[in-house]
């Protein structure tokens, strides 16, 4: 069993509130590995970070419940990504793997709507904003969450409940709490279907998910929260991750 630490530092601007969107700007201070007790991972790492320098500064519009309408600084990013990409090949000119890894990230910023779903796709959005805005929280929506492995999708029903804080004034705190839905055969061969695995029609993955934040009500911002999720393959492949939220002063 392997453990890993990473910590995350965001500053996050609103910059305009329109009649039915807002506006941020969402900078990237660090990204750094805390603790890892396996050196695959700290290499994957370096790795990770590297491509991530192009989204380190990014413009955005969601609507009300925070569901990304656009980026606003498209070419902005674009330009930090051959300048990322030139810098880190010049470095790594023996690595013929890094070449191909930006070769296929090339095709991503080149493609319509590249550059939006890799911003869709940052943690930001999945673990900060989370469908916690704008919306009754009495009721459940449908989620995909991506799998601990990142080879797919986990289909979810989310059930949110909100309420005033008993202990702190101005404090409002959600709470989340995930229920997974079945997972067809076809689909748990997609997600799995690199493990020595033989028999998908026995195999009964354990998903679990929940959320708590505490909202500052006269800001809106997130004082501090929590997500965990969960994922129990069999008795031999498995993990959980733990994101922990803080608000900086």
């Amino acid at each position: 069993m392997s453990e890993t630490e990473v910590e995350l530092r965001w500053m996050l601007t609103l910059k305009e509130i329109g009649s039915h969107d807002y506006t941020f700007e969402l900078i990237t201070l660090d990204h750094r590995m805390v603790k890892a007790d396996n050196m695959g991972y700290i290499e994957i790492h370096k790795v990770v970070s590297q491509l991530q320098k192009a989204l380190n500064e990014i413009t955005f519009t969601v609507d009300k419940q925070g569901t990304l309408l656009r980026v606003k600084n498209l070419e902005q990013i674009k330009e930090r990504w051959e300048d990322v990409k030139a810098e880190t090949i010049e470095y790594n000119k023996a690595n013929t793997s890094l070449v191909e890894l930006f070769k296929i990230q090339d095709e991503a910023f080149e493609k319509v709507g590249g550059v939006d779903a890799m911003v869709k796709a940052m943690e930001f959005f999945d673990i900060y904003l989370n469908n916690i805005y704008g919306r009754d929280f009495f009721g459940r929506i449908k989620k995909n969450i991506p799998n601990l492995f990142r080879s797919g999708l986990i289909p979810f029903a989310l059930g949110y409940d909100g309420n005033k804080s008993p202990d702190a004034e101005n404090i409002y705190t959600i709470k989340v709490d995930g229920y997974p839905n079945i997972v067809a055969e076809n689909h748990l061969k997609d997600l799995y279907g690199g493990f020595p695995i033989s028999d998908f029609d026995a195999l009964k993955p354990v998903y679990l998910y929940n959320a708590q934040y505490n909202i500052d009500l006269l800001s809106g911002f997130i004082i501090d929260g929590e997500v965990n999720f969960s994922e129990a393959i069999n008795d031999k492949f498995g993990g959980e991750v733990h994101y922990k939220i803080r608000l900086y002063e």
